[in-house]
């Protein structure tokens, strides 16, 4: 892939993953969010099969990897998202979630030898608390009474598993057909969160209204088959922490589309707080962002 292709797949999977927080959180309005995530990605998966059966393409993949991503991106990190999303505003949910470079630094230390922890990233890591604990204050003094901090909790834990996917796409992705790869993932975790709603979830609580189904559409097809398939296809030519960067760029574009599409507040410690985040990872990656250090060498 050319340097602008890789440029450009960076750029579109900013935009699109900018404006489904926002997305989530008008579904949470009608849809219990444990079901809401769970249509989602099981009929993202479907789809991404479907296209490849009309293809006539395989359908076989690396069945290891397709439950480690079923389980840890979509299952963990993703009902922890929509739950807590229910109780903070989105776009401080995005600079919660921001701190997933974090993660991957520190997994990918452990189990790629090319991406060893430095003293930077230990910096980079205690600047980035800075903006956490401003994003955990406004998101308590903005959000609901009595489960503000937790919800601002699961959103902050959330990024784990999504790293963890990271660094498994990182490692054994290389070779396999993206589109197969996300479709059982994707079809795998939206089955486990259909289950789990369904043992702690009241179905019968859910109104399908036009947001809540258009909502779902949207964060299906557009929100998960299109970019996880990219973030794939991405990881091929830079790295886990390079691809992570792209949490540093989402809480701004995030707190735009909360305040355009469902009038959320901007306020000073929300842009603080997602500065000090971009500020820590950046320290944590070095004085360029690594997208470009990598490109410049391809």
């Amino acid at each position: 892939m050319s340097r602008s292709a890789v440029w450009g797949l960076y750029g579109l999977l900013v935009l699109i993953w900018s404006s489904t927080w926002v997305s989530i959180k008008i579904g949470l309005e009608d849809c219990p969010p444990l079901l809401g995530a769970g249509i989602r990605f099981a009929a993202a998966g479907v789809v991404l099969l479907a296209v490849t059966a009309a293809r006539r393409r395989s359908l076989r993949t690396n069945a290891r990897l397709a439950v480690v991503l079923a389980l840890f991106p979509f299952a963990l990190a993703y009902g922890l998202v929509y739950w807590g999303e229910q109780y903070i505003p989105s776009g401080l949910a995005a600079v919660l979630f921001g701190v997933l470079p974090l993660y991957v630094a520190v997994l990918g230390a452990a189990f790629l030898p090319d991406q060893p922890m430095r003293g930077r990233v230990i910096v980079g890591v205690l600047v980035a608390i800075g903006g956490l604990g401003l994003a955990f204050a406004e998101s308590i003094d903005l959000g609901d009474r009595e489960l503000a901090l937790a919800g601002a909790a699961a959103l902050a834990v959330s990024p784990f598993g999504a790293a963890v996917g990271n660094i498994s796409l990182k490692l054994r992705a290389g070779e396999l057909d993206a589109v197969v790869l996300n479709g059982w993932a994707m079809l795998g975790g939206g089955l486990v969160l259909l289950v789990v709603s369904g043992l702690g979830e009241s179905w019968g609580d859910a109104a399908w209204t036009a947001e809540a189904v258009g909502s779902i559409a949207y964060l299906a097809l557009i929100g998960s088959a299109v970019p996880f398939v990219g973030l794939t296809v991405l990881l091929r030519y830079i790295s886990a922490q390079a691809t992570s960067f792209l949490a540093m760029l989402l809480p701004f574009g995030a707190l735009v589309f909360g305040a355009v599409l469902y009038d959320e507040s901007i306020t000073g410690r929300a842009l603080g707080g997602a500065g000090l985040v971009a500020a820590g990872l950046l320290i944590a990656q070095g004085q360029r962002p690594a997208p470009a250090r990598e490109l410049a060498t391809r």
